[in-house]
Formats: C-alpha cells, sequence, structure tokens
C-alpha cells in the first residue's frame, strides 16, 4: 500500500489527507463498532456451535448464520411464504432498493453469492438494536449440552 500512495501525485494525496481530519459522525462510528462485535460474537457462537458441538461439516455455521438472519428479518416466516413488511424494510435501507419488486430481485440475485457475501450484507442493513435483539434471540435458541 506504501508503494502505491508514493505513486500518485502529491495533489491526489493532499486531498486524501484532508479527510483523514474531518471528524466522523458519532452515530456512524458506533454502528461500524456493533456490527464488528455483531459479526465476531456470531461467528463465534455459531462456529463453537454447528461445527465444535454439532460436528456438522465445514461452512455449515455460516449456512445456519445466514439462515437464522434472514428469518430473523422475515420475523421468523419462511420465504417460501414470501417477505413480510420488515424485511422489506431492512432492505430499504440500502438506498439504491425502494421498492418490493427491486427487493425481491436484489435478494434472489444476492442468494447466489458466496454466503459470507449474504451474512455481511444483512448484517450491515440491521440496525444496532436489532443485532442486539437478533443475538440475544440467538443465545436463547443455541444451547449447548
Amino acid at each position: 500500500m506504501k508503494d502505491f500512495i508514493e505513486k500518485l501525485p502529491m495533489d491526489i494525496i493532499l486531498q486524501i489527507i484532508l479527510y483523514t481530519y474531518n471528524v466522523q459522525n458519532k452515530e456512524l462510528l458506533n454502528d461500524i463498532v456493533s456490527y464488528k462485535e455483531t459479526h465476531s460474537l456470531l461467528s463465534e457462537l455459531y462456529y463453537n456451535y454447528w461445527i465444535v458441538y454439532a460436528q456438522e461439516e465445514p461452512e455449515q455455521d455460516r449456512n445456519w448464520l445466514i439462515n437464522d438472519i434472514i428469518g430473523y428479518a422475515n420475523n421468523d416466516i419462511g420465504t417460501l411464504y414470501g417477505y413480510v413488511d420488515k424485511f422489506y424494510t431492512i432492505f430499504k435501507r440500502n438506498i439504491f432498493l425502494k421498492t418490493e419488486k427491486a427487493i425481491d430481485k436484489y435478494v434472489k440475485k444476492l442468494n447466489k453469492n458466496n454466503v459470507n457475501t449474504e451474512i455481511n450484507i444483512f448484517l450491515g442493513l440491521l440496525q444496532a438494536n436489532e443485532r442486539e435483539e437478533f443475538i440475544n434471540s440467538v443465545k436463547g435458541g443455541l444451547i449447548f449440552i
């Protein structure tokens, strides 16, 4: 990275440096921290339960995690029956998705991506309080014997 930056013209470097001095929105910074902590905690919980405890095949922890996040977003109603208002409300936080039809199309395409990408997008669209609510629901459901 250092080599790349050194190749940049000085006027570009000076423009980049200006952004490093800007105070960032506290709410945004808290959301980033919430996302990171939630992602780490959920990854650990699901790995410990599905891979270590249940001895499932690798990646099954990730598959169960995205399944449960989608379930949470859809009020625990199977997506076979369609999406509920809560699900659409969450996805409308993406500034490019304003209609249910656009969201349906996006989610269908998203399902073809890597499961880690899906997890990142869903967790990123949840608000901090929703992430906390989801964590609490998960802690009650993943019981270690």
